[in-house]
């Protein structure tokens, strides 16, 4: 990097040092301050001249002739005048305007000698190169006076540059080429380096498309490209009179709206290196003023239209990129580290362009020099190379370490090969191990975990347990009073295996003893549902796991039915099937009591409440984990709360054993070949 600076710094020192310091060795007739100038009409011609009154042109430089007639069309003609000097007497003469905007014709003591430019329809401007201008030797008086008049076009920015001179045609061509390549034609240079970072870039960005600032700034690249290709159009070959595009076109198109859209892709490319999310109305509004002022030149009709439209867009435009410019200085005080590096570079690397625009303004509009070219065009220039190379010391890192991986990857994995043989051989024997102990678990959840071991006066229980592995996340219980139902419960641990399995072991015991005690003490199962909250926190000490479940009691009545309470923790909902109407409905707590919170999860609040409904012959309730209802097939699509509400409807006439295998059977159906992701527990509860 320090490298590519110092070239970048010795080339602009010897550039200024080259247009500065060079010793005039050929005599020369310069003619600033000794211009004037004449309104005229767009027929005018050089018979005409005599009778116009000619003021002076004081001011030499930027400007200088827009300030005196305007710039919407006017037409004027410029005057001056010389004596040949002796040391250039008989010599072939030249003339070098080393800047003449906007279009002109040149005559020499009434003699047409050329022009640069068109002022008839299309018009076109004579461009940043220099003029040159051959005089034919009898065309000359070599004595006496030679008048010049130079017809010119005011539009846009009307200058006649200082350092106009006459002198041999060998110097003024050497000089001439010198202010065209300074002017123009040196950035053909930044031309093919702007196309290699697009190039570049454009290719990163398809190898990496998350990374969106690779995108915007290869864009931005390209429309510099184009933008800079105006500085040398008269040199394009499908440009102006060349034939192809007209220059207005290309001008408004190249010109301008490529600068438009340096402006939008800047900002977004800011936006995007510093990590900073756009809001959908502020992307909105930056395209609506980008849109318009695109659409405003696309639809100008002519120059002048052109030039009215100028002072109201590129301050509309620019005051994105003041924002942006903004938003990179306050991120240089983020506490994001990350964010605060990335605004630092972009300060650096932007602060030589922002220092050059200063500079541009104190020549052109404080010293009014024309001549000395823009320093802020290659200052930004110097931008672009600046945080490509920045990119391309990232890329250099990330390949020096590649390469130092892959030098010692092959004794690397002759190692770790060595280490994974003696850690296979370890990890297979305690597989063995961890098998046993998994049977072994999955024997004792199966102790545990079971349907009624006798029948259920006025009950038909029926259960499907299903573990994802040997051993399961879901536990639960049938609580019994002689042959009689006294309630159930249904709980899910987070997490799968063995962890999960040892998880429901622990609150196993918990659930069974809480329900026994607060159901001999009278207590609500919404209460019990809490109380097994607070004791599975303080049991499982900093174990990460949590449950969430059902918990339920049954109370019969003397008329044959039943009342249920039932409380819930975060499970999903049971489904009742009630026999008199032949509905399915979910069980949910009444929304105007709060009801929310698992269980075991340290620092948070629970707040449960009792659930209460009947069920009489024939009603089916349906408790199950959410292994049943999230379980998704081919297509994406879950198994669900509706398809399981459907299926219930379907079987209710069943007995219980048939209608969970008719449950599963439809359940299996959907899934078909897709793997299991949960344990899956199913009961059905048919009264009689």
């Amino acid at each position: 990097m320090r490298r590519i600076l110092k070239l970048i710094f010795l080339f602009a020192i010897s550039a200024s040092l080259f247009l500065s310091c060079q010793k005039e060795t050929h005599p020369r007739i310069y003619l600033d301050g000794s211009f004037y100038y004449s309104l005229c009409d767009e027929d005018s011609q050089i018979e005409d001249v005599e009778s116009y009154t000619f003021l002076p042109l004081e001011e030499s430089g930027y400007r200088n002739i827009s300030k005196k007639v305007g710039n919407t069309g006017q037409f004027l003609w410029l005057r001056t005048s010389f004596r040949i000097t002796e040391d250039l007497k008989e010599r072939d003469l030249a003339m070098v305007i080393p800047y003449l905007h906007y279009a002109c014709e040149l005559y020499l003591n009434g003699e047409f000698i050329d022009d640069y430019g068109f002022m008839d329809e299309p018009r076109q401007e004579a461009g940043f190169t220099s003029l040159l201008f051959d005089f034919p030797e009898d065309f000359l008086n070599q004595t006496g006076e030679n008048n010049i008049y130079i017809k010119v076009l005011s539009l846009g920015q009307s200058t006649i540059s200082q350092s106009v001179f006459i002198g041999e045609r060998d110097d003024c061509w050497a000089m001439s080429d010198i202010h065209s390549f300074w002017q123009s034609r040196v950035y053909i240079f930044f031309e093919g380096c702007l196309f290699g970072v697009f190039v570049v870039f454009i290719m990163l960005f398809f190898t990496n498309r998350k990374n969106k600032y690779y995108l915007y700034f290869s864009l931005l690249a390209q429309f510099s490209l184009i933008f800079f290709s105006n500085f040398f159009a008269g040199d394009l070959p499908f440009v102006g009179f060349h034939g192809g595009i007209p220059y207005f076109e290309y001008v408004k198109y190249a010109r301008c709206i490529a600068f438009f859209a340096m402006e939008f892709l800047f900002t977004l490319f800011v936006f995007a290196f510093l990590e900073v999310k756009h809001r959908k109305i502020d992307m909105i509004m930056r395209a609506v003023v980008a849109l318009f002022c695109v659409l405003a030149v696309v639809f100008t009709k002519d120059y002048v239209s052109l030039m009215r439209l100028t002072p109201i867009l590129l301050p509309l435009s620019g005051i994105d990129v003041i924002l942006s410019i903004l938003m990179i200085i306050k991120n240089n005080f983020t506490p994001i580290e990350d964010r605060r590096k990335r605004a630092h570079f972009l300060s650096i690397s932007l602060s030589p362009l922002l220092i050059a625009l200063i500079v541009d303004y104190i020549i052109k509009f404080i010293a009014k020099n024309i001549l000395i070219t823009y320093f802020s065009l290659p200052a930004y220039m110097f931008s672009i190379v600046f945080i490509f190379s920045y990119f391309a010391m990232q890329y250099k890192r990330t390949s020096n370490r590649l390469e130092y991986l892959n030098r010692s990857l092959e004794d690397e994995v002759e190692l770790q090969t060595k280490r994974l043989v003696t850690a296979n051989d370890e990890l297979e024997r305690e597989q063995e191990v961890a098998q046993e102990d998994m049977n072994m678990a999955s024997l004792v959840q199966k102790k545990f975990f079971h349907a009624p071991r006798q029948p259920l006066d006025k009950w038909e229980v029926s259960v499907r347990y299903e573990p994802l592995s040997i051993v399961s996340g879901d536990l639960f219980n049938f609580y019994t009073n002689g042959g009689e139902l006294d309630g159930v419960s249904l709980f899910d641990a987070s997490g799968h295996g063995v962890a999960a399995s040892l998880v429901t072991m622990l609150a196993e015991n918990i659930i069974q003893q809480t329900y026994k005690d607060f159901r001999a003490a009278g207590r609500s199962v919404s209460e019990t549902l809490t109380s097994i909250n607070d004791r599975f926190i303080t049991a499982k000490d900093g174990i990460d796991n949590y449950l969430t479940g059902i918990l339920l009691s049954v109370e019969e009545k003397e008329d044959g039915s039943c009342e249920v309470v039932l409380a819930n923790a975060g499970h999903p909902n049971p489904l009742l099937y009630v026999a008199s109407s032949g509905s399915v409905e979910e069980i949910l707590p009444d929304i105007s009591v709060e009801n929310y919170g698992a269980i075991g999860i340290t620092g948070f609040d629970v707040c449960f409440s009792d659930i209460k409904f009947t069920m009489n012959s024939g009603d089916v309730l349906l408790l199950f984990t959410d292994g049943l209802i999230e379980m998704k097939d081919e297509k994406g699509e879950e198994f669900g709360i509706n398809r399981t509400m459907d299926v219930l409807t379907e079987i209710h006439g069943m007995n219980a054993t048939e209608m969970i295998s008719a449950l599963m059977f439809a359940f299996n159906s959907h899934v078909y070949s897709v793997p299991r992701t949960d344990d899956v527990s199913v009961i059905i509860l048919k009264r009689k």
